[in-house]
């Protein structure tokens, strides 16, 4: 057969094959729509810093409750959560439509965490909040979401190097710091420090059925845990059509080139 006939054959298969394979490739990508309930109103506040003390902000650290608009299967229709971008808002009664993402590819704002502090922010929540169903009191609440913004936002990464006071990520003025009572966890701050400390980053275990919701621009990311099933794992017949379009692809691609051969 002359070559072009051939070349033409092979651009024909590959405009067929080439949809093919890029509709079957497994997809990432999603989009969840939530509204944020109100109210949110937390009484615990507290000052706080990302730059080692040059600008201090205050914070009222506590737990949010979103309710599902849209999104795939396995995000729940009400669900509460913790937020991972310490310097980025979200207003209560607002609707948000995020893009469906990887912890380590949460607090978009520095690019992402990275999978150390993704790892670690999994133990935390494997350990202290394995369930995003259930509501928390403030106490709870608040050290969770200080624990979470500790390790994204700390750049000293390490077990043990999470100090609550020291850093480039700090805390003072806790409005609650009357309540402490040395040895009984209860103030925010004493209750963070403990489970910071308790992390071993070696192994776990791990939370495995969370992802987050990340936008970028001015908007805080946030976790969500799945139900049912994970939206971020192609299902198992998606990887079937992939392998097989690349097989037929692969083969036609051969059969050309015999064929070619015996054209010379």
């Amino acid at each position: 057969m002359p070559n072009h006939l051939l070349s033409r054959r092979w651009r024909l298969g590959r405009g067929v094959l080439l949809p093919l394979l890029l509709s079957a490739a497994p997809a990432f990508t999603a989009t969840v729509t939530v509204l944020f309930n109100a109210p949110y109103s937390p009484s615990i506040t507290v000052e706080r810093t990302v730059d080692g003390g040059a600008n201090w902000y205050l914070q009222d650290p506590g737990q949010f409750n979103f309710s599902l608009v849209s999104g795939p299967n396995g995000i729940p229709s009400q669900f509460y959560t913790f937020c991972v971008e310490p310097r980025e808002f979200l207003s209560p009664g607002q609707t948000y439509t995020y893009n469906l993402a990887r912890v380590e590819d949460a607090a978009t704002n520095i690019g992402g965490m990275g999978a150390t502090k993704a790892n670690l922010l999994r133990e935390l929540l494997n350990d202290y909040y394995p369930d995003f169903s259930v509501a928390v009191d403030e106490l709870h609440a608040a050290a969770l979401q200080v624990s979470i913004w500790e390790i994204v936002r700390e750049n000293q990464q390490g077990v043990g190097t999470y100090a609550l006071s020291t850093g480039d990520v700090q805390y003072r003025n806790w409005s609650d710091s009357g309540a402490c009572t040395p040895g009984q966890y209860t103030c925010v701050q004493d209750l963070a420090q403990l489970w910071l400390d308790s992390l071993t980053g070696t192994g776990g275990p791990y939370m495995q059925d969370v992802g987050a919701l990340t936008l970028v621009g001015g908007v805080q990311d946030v976790l969500v845990q799945f139900r049912g099933e994970n939206p971020l794992i192609p299902e198992p017949g998606t990887f079937l059509l992939t392998g097989t379009a690349l097989i037929l692809a692969w083969a036609g691609l051969r059969r050309t080139r015999r064929q070619s051969g015996r054209s010379r």
